[in-house]
C-alpha cells in the first residue's frame, strides 16, 4: 500500500478517473475536471522526471531531459495554435464523449511540461559559473586508526516520511489552487491556459517548494560513518561556530555515536550513493537510522552525495549472511537483506 501510494502513477490516474465523468459527458471545461486534469499531468510530469533520473550516466540523462522539453516545446507550438481546428474535424468524425476525451489527454500536457521545463530550468541553473553542484566532488573515504570514515550531510528522516511530505506539499498546492481558481473563477476562465500554467506554477508550486527545500536544508546535520573490520559506526558531528580543528572535526567538536553495530547483527542495509534518493538506511538488532543524503545541504566544496561502497565492506555485509538485492538498474546503489529460512 505504501510503495501504490508514492507512486506518481496511481495519482495521475486517480486524477483522471476523478475528471472521467465529467469528460464522458463532454463537459470536461468545467472546473473540476479541468483541475483535477491538471493535477494528473503534474504527476505525470514527476513520473517523466523519475524515469529521467534512472538514467546511469548524468550526461545522457540531461540529454534525455533537453529532448523530452525540446519535444513537449515543439508539440505546444505546433499542436496548440491549432486545437480548435483539429476539435472541429474530430467532432465530424468521432462522437462527442471520444472528442471530449482526446481534449482531456492534452488538458494534462500543460502541467507536465511546466514540470519538466522548470526542473531543466534547476539544471541549467547549476550548471551556471559557481553553481556547477552536478560537477563538485562527492564525499571520499579516508583511511584512520579506526577504519575507513567518510563525512557528509544528511537529514535524519526515514523514506516513509519523507513521500509524507512530498505527498502533503501536493495536496497543498493543490487545494490552494483549487481555492484560489474557485475564488477568482470570472476571472480565470478568462485567462488562456499558458498563463493559468505561470500563475500555477510561479504563485503557488514554487512558493511551496522553497519553504520545502529551506525545511529540508535547516534539517541537515553533519554526519560520519566509519566502516572497520566486520562493524559501521554512524556518529553525528555536533554544529560549531568555531574553526575546523586539525582533526577534520567541526570545531574539534566530539562526534555523538548514533549507532554502532557489527554486520552480524544487522537486519537490512542500504547504501545509494547519488542522486535525489542518495541515503543510508540500516536495520539492527542494535538500533535502526535513516539518513537522507541527496535532499540536504551539502557541505562546502561538495554536492550531497555519498562515495560508493567499497568491494571489501561489500564482501564482508554477504560473509555476515545478508543477501544483495537487485538494485533497479541504478549505479551506486547497494540493498542488503538478512534471509531467514524456515
Amino acid at each position: 500500500m505504501k510503495r501504490v501510494l508514492g507512486s506518481p502513477v496511481f495519482w495521475a490516474l486517480a486524477c483522471f478517473a476523478a475528471a472521467l465523468p465529467w469528460i464522458l459527458t463532454g463537459s470536461a471545461v468545467d472546473f473540476f475536471p479541468f483541475v483535477c486534469l491538471l493535477v494528473a499531468g503534474f504527476f505525470a510530469g514527476l513520473l517523466v522526471m523519475r524515469a529521467l533520473a534512472r538514467i546511469p550516466s548524468r550526461r545522457a540523462g540531461l540529454w534525455a531531459h533537453v529532448g523530452v522539453s525540446a519535444a513537449l516545446a515543439l508539440f505546444g507550438a505546433v499542436f496548440a495554435p491549432r486545437l480548435g481546428d483539429v476539435m472541429a474535424w474530430l467532432r465530424q468524425v468521432l462522437p462527442e464523449p471520444a472528442v471530449s476525451l482526446v481534449w482531456s489527454l492534452w488538458v494534462p500536457t500543460l502541467t507536465l511540461t511546466g514540470v519538466v521545463w522548470l526542473t531543466l530550468l534547476g539544471r541549467a541553473t547549476a550548471a551556471l559559473p559557481g553553481g556547477r553542484a552536478a560537477d563538485l566532488p562527492a564525499p571520499v573515504w579516508v583511511g584512520t586508526p579506526e577504519g575507513a570514515q567518510t563525512e557528509f550531510t544528511a537529514v535524519e528522516m526515514t523514506r516513509r516520511a519523507y513521500l509524507w511530505i512530498v505527498t502533503a506539499c501536493a495536496l497543498v498546492v493543490i487545494a490552494v489552487a483549487v481555492a484560489v481558481f474557485v475564488a477568482a473563477e470570472p476571472v480565470a476562465s478568462r485567462l488562456s491556459p499558458k498563463l493559468l500554467l505561470l500563475a500555477f506554477g510561479l504563485g503557488v508550486a514554487l512558493p511551496v517548494f522553497l519553504v520545502a527545500r529551506a525545511y529540508f536544508r535547516a534539517r541537515s546535520r553533519v554526519w560520519r560513518v566509519t566502516f572497520k573490520t566486520g562493524r559501521m559506526r554512524i556518529a553525528e558531528l555536533p554544529p560549531s561556530p568555531a574553526p575546523a580543528a586539525g582533526d577534520g572535526t567541526p570545531g574539534g567538536a566530539a562526534p555523538i555515536t548514533r549507532l554502532s553495530t557489527a554486520f552480524t547483527d544487522i537486519e537490512s542495509f542500504t547504501w545509494s550513493a547519488t542522486g535525489e534518493a542518495a541515503r543510508i538506511e540500516v536495520r539492527s538488532r542494535r538500533g535502526e537510522r535513516s539518513l537522507l543524503v541527496g535532499i540536504a545541504k551539502p557541505l562546502a566544496g561538495k554536492r550531497a552525495a555519498l562515495p560508493d561502497l567499497s568491494r571489501r565492506v561489500r564482501a564482508e555485509l554477504i560473509e555476515a549472511g545478508l543477501v544483495e538485492r537487485p538494485g533497479k538498474g541504478r549505479q551506486g546503489s547497494w540493498r542488503y537483506e538478512r534471509v531467514t529460512l524456515g
